[in-house]
């Protein structure tokens, strides 16, 4: 049996209150028989035989690079041309590598446009989508509109020479020509933005991802290996932790028999929805809340709460070794003193299902809209109590609407009518999450 950590000891108090004495297991250990080899998790990556070799700090940008051509998306002139990077190379220049379904790049490359106006700076954003889903996306979002952002799309050859596993993914490339940084977009403020095109220089910390302690396990990290083990001498385990600095967010893996669940910096509601994940997928009107303190279990919750303070105390990691699957909630319920389970319930639902007019995606009038999936899952979080049920298969769209249209149910019912949609009342048994101690 491994001794408890004291980090995992004041986690476990910290998070259910309650106390450590009531707690049998933190770390369970299931054998200690050295048994195998674990390879290590750091990705491999191409020799680059067959393709530049990656950039990293201190390099100097390669004329072929220079003179290379990109397609370049103007969100000012809504087009797409042929351009290379030869007009950013006697200034500063900031690479941001991004894609229009991470909300972290949205909110970067906006804040980063914001900061840069009056610089003397390039931005260039960079995608490998190809133009139509840039242009839907402007299309249906406003948060970039106006910036009058330029963004490579369709590429393969910058992330090639700036190879990365997650976004937004920043490259910094001072007036000389070379790349002084490497950084995420969350981080970096105006006054980073501001030295760096005034006076070349960068103080924003590496990307997470390239930091010491990226890919380890958290059990070595636990157990104060230096290094990643590649003897693991326990056969099997599992672990919680606080959470946990610049580490990736490594889920599963397999080795030979073994699998490794190793959840990292997640909420503790996000983990026990993992836990289900294979046979339930809960909406906000599907959680019973029977704890005193549900802000800590989800910061959505929390009440505006500062989300880098509630990260730092509620935020949790769970990684565990095994032959098979394991029961990841009961070993949660075990380890955080909690008794989660699922119960069915017959309940009255809302039961939205395409009328016989309703033959296209598109609304009957008018061309400000939005999905009804994002309706129903806006009533499932501003109406609790309300069981709606979309049966339509594919992308139905709706006229733009306020949620505080929709105080009744009737209400409700009269809007999806308008629109060709049929409505019924009928009795479905539903999952629910219980969330009690």
């Amino acid at each position: 049996m491994i001794k408890r950590s004291n980090l995992s000891t004041a986690l476990l108090d910290k998070v259910v209150n309650i106390p450590v004495i009531q707690i049998t297991l933190l770390v369970i250990v299931f054998l200690l028989v050295s048994m195998f080899s674990l390879s290590a998790q750091t990705p491999r990556k191409d020799s680059g035989a067959n393709g530049p070799s990656p950039l990293q700090i201190g390099d100097r940008i390669p004329e072929e690079l220079w003179d290379s051509e990109f397609f370049f998306f103007n969100e000012q002139l809504n087009s797409t041309q042929k351009a290379s990077l030869k007009e950013y190379r006697a200034r500063p220049l900031v690479l941001d590598f991004w894609n229009t379904g991470c909300a972290p790049c949205l909110t970067g490359l906006a804040k980063l446009s914001d900061f840069s106006k009056g610089l003397n700076i390039g931005l260039v954003a960079v995608s490998e989508q190809k133009e139509k889903a840039i242009l839907s996306f402007f299309k249906r979002n406003d948060l970039l509109k106006g910036t009058g952002l330029r963004s490579i799309i369709t590429d393969s050859r910058l992330k090639s020479y700036f190879p990365h596993e997650s976004i937004p993914h920043l490259v910094w490339i001072n007036k000389e020509g070379v790349v002084v940084g490497l950084t995420g977009s969350k981080e970096i403020t105006k006054d980073d933005l501001h030295n760096f095109a005034t006076k070349g220089v960068l103080h924003a910390e590496l990307k997470p991802e390239l930091q010491p302690n990226f890919h380890r396990f958290i059990m070595d990290m636990e157990l104060n290996r230096q290094e990643q083990s590649t003897h693991d001498s326990l056969l099997g385990y599992a672990i919680i932790t606080d959470q946990v600095k610049d580490i990736s967010p490594f889920e599963r893996s397999k080795f030979g028999p073994y699998e490794i669940i190793s959840y990292r910096n997640r909420s503790i509601l996000s983990l026990y929805r993992l836990a289900y994940a294979d046979r339930y997928k809960f909406t906000p009107n599907q959680i019973i809340w029977n704890v005193y303190d549900p802000e800590r279990f989800e910061y959505y919750l929390s009440k505006g709460e500062d989300i880098g303070n509630w990260e730092k105390k509620n935020l949790i990691c769970f990684e565990s070794k095994s032959i098979g699957r394991i029961n990841m909630a009961d070993l949660l319920n075990t380890c955080l003193g909690l008794n989660v389970c699922v119960r069915d319930s017959l309940v009255e639902c809302i039961v939205v299902k395409a009328g016989k007019g309703r033959t296209a995606i598109k609304p009957k009038s008018g061309t400000d809209f939005k999905t009804l999936k994002n309706l129903i899952n806006d009533l499932r979080l501003s109406r609790p109590n309300w069981q709606i049920i979309d049966s339509i298969k594919g992308e139905v769209l709706v006229p733009n609407y306020s949620v505080k249209d929709f105080e009744t149910k009737g209400k409700l019912c009269t809007f999806l009518k308008e629109n060709d949609l049929n409505v019924e009342k009928d009795k479905r048994i539903v999952n629910f999450l219980i969330i009690q101690r």
